[in-house]
């Protein structure tokens, strides 16, 4: 293998800008994808500003990971440019808010189609290139996989599903050398958590906050589960949280009210027929 090629889903803004960012800095050609592809060329080019000797190349790609056939472009595409992809980030999620009794089967079905889903229809789609390239698989979890919070029931069980769905493909590869782990993200400040928690009354999120988890450190993480000297990280369950799954707070000064919100609040941050959802980890 001539050149290190990844593939970064909702890298448009926030996390997986940041996570595209890194790879970069560390030399891989990344295939930077969004649901919306303005967002993607903003966040290449954005990188490709910061370029320094040593970085990668980019690409901007539209991909949503809800449809197999984008899948099937965007990686024709990056391989069209780059060569064979022997990384595979799974970033591309929403956070929507509701409970039990408030959570549409229309809205369940939406998280879980682009939390989990669009994570299997990705492996599936650039398994053939992992195998041949003995690649890795990072799916981005979250501490709400494994500790849950009131109000995030469809988000936790997409969450969970994403750590069940790493252990299930790191035992599928392990006799063709494709590896697979979760890092499961504690809170951070992205675009689509800042509208989120403006819905819910907090409109100067996160003033207040200690241990929120810089973008950078999260990206910078990725770098190091897909270097080689992390070859042997298989199946793993890597908490970047502060500590937030073995404590409800975690030193947080604050945490998002245990309501149910208003239905305007879904219309801006998960709405299934919004054309561009806001994408996070």
């Amino acid at each position: 293998m001539t050149k290190r090629v990844a593939l970064v889903t909702g890298a448009g803004r926030g996390v997986g800008q940041a996570i595209a960012r890194a790879l970069c800095q560390h030399g891989w050609a990344v295939a930077v994808t969004d649901v919306d592809i303005r967002a993607a060329v903003s966040s290449a080019a954005s990188i490709e500003t910061d370029h320094e000797p040593g970085w990668g190349e980019t690409l901007a790609l539209a991909l949503d990971v809800r449809m197999a056939d984008s899948w099937a472009f965007a990686l024709s595409e990056t391989r069209a440019r780059f060569g064979r992809v022997s990384a595979l980030v799974n970033n591309a999620g929403i956070s929507p808010r509701g409970g039990v009794e408030d959570t549409s089967l229309a809205l369940w079905e939406h998280v879980l189609a682009v939390n989990l889903t669009g994570a299997f229809l990705g492996i599936q789609a650039a398994w053939p290139d992992l195998v041949q390239t003995r690649g890795s698989i990072v799916n981005i979890g979250s501490t709400r996989g494994s500790r849950p919070m009131r109000n995030l029931v469809a988000y936790g069980v997409s969450k969970a599903g994403l750590e069940a769905l790493t252990r299930q493909v790191a035992i599928e590869g392990l006799k063709v050398g494709v590896t697979c782990n979760c890092l499961a993200a504690g809170w951070m400040d992205t675009p689509g958590e800042r509208l989120i928690q403006a819905s819910l009354g907090r409109p100067d999120f996160p003033a207040g906050l200690v241990n929120l988890i810089p973008l950078d450190h999260l990206g910078q993480t990725v770098a190091f589960l897909l270097a080689p000297h992390a070859r042997h990280l298989n199946g793993v369950t890597l908490h970047l949280d502060s500590g937030l799954h073995i404590a409800d707070h975690a030193d947080l000064i604050f945490q998002p009210e245990s309501r149910a919100p208003t239905s305007s609040a879904f219309q801006s941050t998960s709405n299934p027929s919004s054309p561009n959802p806001p994408e996070s980890n």
